[in-house]
Order: structure tokens, then sequence, then C-alpha cells
């Protein structure tokens, strides 16, 4: 009898679990996906939402899951160590990844599916970049999308409109959402120039026998560039908030 369980030739792939990761999980088909449940384009504060309530759900289970970036269609999950199943890819992917797909489903009323990977990261100074590299595309994403909102609104069609972005720099982008839509860029809504988070924060609570510190899920959508010295104190906190670099992680009730 064939020795099915030694097919399973990617079930022992493994990630240190004494370090940090990061899953991604990336929206799958989601252009149609917003048609069909009839999204607003450029943005529609429906999808981060959703995101923002799958996050915090993941976070609230008993799973290292300490900080969620979150913009357009993918979520940047960072989990401190050590990291669940013995760092089995398989697991991880598949499991944050499904439990991500279900809540968005659930809060859009439409299946939504998400794809995922799994990002190394050694020492704070990577994961700064990391989310500062993500935060990038958050703002390119920004740009494309009010662009490609102009032109359909003067009757492209999105793939005319695409052909002719395709190339142009930032500064054209600028001129033209300005000009075709009265809209300056830099006074959009944060969250959709830079993403929002989803973290664990830790807060005082008084009662009858004192004051007591305990972890709580906060979302901030108003937050800071990454890549500034404002962004990097604001990471550090977090990351010591729940000591992702320590090796202590978090507590299952935190």
């Amino acid at each position: 009898m064939i020795d099915w369980k030694r097919r399973e030739i990617f079930s022992n792939l493994m990630i240190p679990p004494d370090i940090p990761a990061v899953v991604r999980v990336d929206g799958w088909r989601f252009r149609r996906l917003a048609e069909e449940v009839g999204l607003e384009r450029p943005f529609d504060r429906r999808m981060p939402e959703s995101m923002v309530s799958a996050a915090k759900e993941l976070m609230s289970l008993n799973l290292p899951v300490v900080m969620v970036y979150a913009f357009s269609d993918e979520a940047s999950l960072l989990l401190a160590p050590p990291v669940p199943w013995n760092g089995r890819v398989e697991k991880l992917v598949s499991v944050l990844s499904s439990l991500f797909s279900a809540v968005v489903s659930l809060e859009i009323k439409h299946a939504a599916s998400f794809d995922g990977r799994v990002i190394l990261i050694r020492e704070e100074g990577e994961l700064v970049d990391y989310l500062s590299w993500r935060q990038d595309e958050a703002w390119r994403n920004a740009l494309n999308s009010y662009a490609l909102a102009a032109l359909e609104r003067e009757g492209m069609t999105r793939g005319e409109a695409a052909r002719e972005l395709r190339g142009k720099k930032s500064d054209y982008l600028h001129e033209l959402v300005f000009e075709k839509l009265g809209i300056n860029l830099a006074k959009v809504p944060t969250w959709q120039r830079r993403g929002v988070v989803v973290r664990k924060s830790v807060v005082i609570r008084k009662g009858e026998h004192g004051s007591a510190k305990r972890k709580e899920i906060v979302v901030d959508w108003e937050i800071p560039l990454f890549s500034s010295p404002e962004g990097r104190r604001y990471l550090r906190e977090i990351f010591e908030t729940s000591s992702v670099f320590s090796g202590k992680g978090i507590t299952p009730d935190g």
C-alpha cells in the first residue's frame, strides 16, 4: 500500500519558531469581487472595515498575532515568537488565510478568498523596512486608484485607463487627479494613503482592588509614515508591547 503520509512532501517545511514572522494575505480576484459587491471606487470604507474585523478576530484567538497592517486587499499579520505549529509553513498560511477569508466574507456578505505567504524577520530594522515597503505600495495604490477613477469618469474603460497610466510618474498622477477631480491626494483620508493598523495596546484598568494592566485591541486609522522618526517610534512601541523581539511572545489571554 502506498505510504500517503510520505506524499505530503511540503508538510515538514518549517520556519524557525523562535523568531518573528509575517504572514501576508492577498485578495484573490478582488477586482471582480468589488464589481459584484458594488464597492465604490476608488475607495469604499466597507473593505478596510471588513479587514479590520478579520484582524480583530485573529487577535482575539489564542494566536500570537500582535499587529496587522492592511490596505487595499492585502494585510500583513505580524506573529511574535514562539510561532505556532512549530513554524509549519503549510499550517501558518492555510489557517491564517482561511480565517481571514471567512471573516471578510461574512462582513461583506460575499465569498472572498485570500492567499498567503510567509516572510521571515530577523531583527527590528528588517521589520520596519518591510512595513515601510508595504506602506509605499499603499501610497502607489492610492495614486493609481484615484487616477483610474479620474479617467473612467471621463468615459474611458478601466482597461483603457490602465493602459493610459502605464509608466506614468507620481507627479503626473497628482496633477491628473487634481485637474480631473479637484482632489489633492495629500488631503485624502490617511487610511487611503497609508493603510490601517490593528494592534495590541497595554491599558490600565482600575478596579475595586487596585489597578491592573491589560492588553486590548486598538485600531489606528490615522497612522504615521513608518519610514519617518515618528513612524519608527510608533512601530517600536508596538514591538515592545508585545515582546516581538524578546522571544517571550504574548500571553494566551493577552
